[in-house]
């Protein structure tokens, strides 16, 4: 009996095994498409004299989608309590809140990134044109 159950066992982690691609690197796929569709969104970005109200006009979509997100969430936490398999349902919340918070982060992040980019070369232009005045 006990040979029975360790031959299930063994055979179910095999299938187990084999099902697919393992969690971790769904995740860095997932974090790899999102960080790429971030890097398309700044690439639209206007010149200097617009960027200003480009990005806070994203930083206000990225802030209403955060609190959507919690909302949402929230809304689905107190639905999960209702039905019999409360931890797999919230557990399933989680991911999604977790997985629209990531991606939010990488547009929030290059956001970041190109308005740092941005005024470190507007002060490099700014030192250069110091320079040429000056000389």
């Amino acid at each position: 009996m006990k040979l029975q159950y360790l031959s299930a066992l063994v055979l179910m982690s095999g299938l187990l095994g084999a099902c697919g691609t393992p969690h971790h690197e769904l995740v860095a796929s997932q974090k790899a498409v999102d960080a790429e569709a971030a890097r398309t969104l700044v690439a639209g970005a206007p010149p200097d004299d617009g960027l200003g109200p480009w990005l806070e006009g994203h930083r206000t979509r990225i802030s209403a989608a955060r609190e959507a997100v919690a909302t949402k969430f929230a809304d689905a936490e107190k639905l999960c309590w209702q039905r019999f398999t409360v931890n797999d349902c919230i557990r399933g919340a989680t991911d999604e809140r977790r997985s629209t918070l990531d991606k939010l982060r990488q547009e929030e992040l290059a956001l970041n990134d190109l308005e740092r980019r941005r005024r470190a070369e507007n002060r490099l232009r700014n030192l250069e044109q110091k320079q040429r005045d000056g000389s």
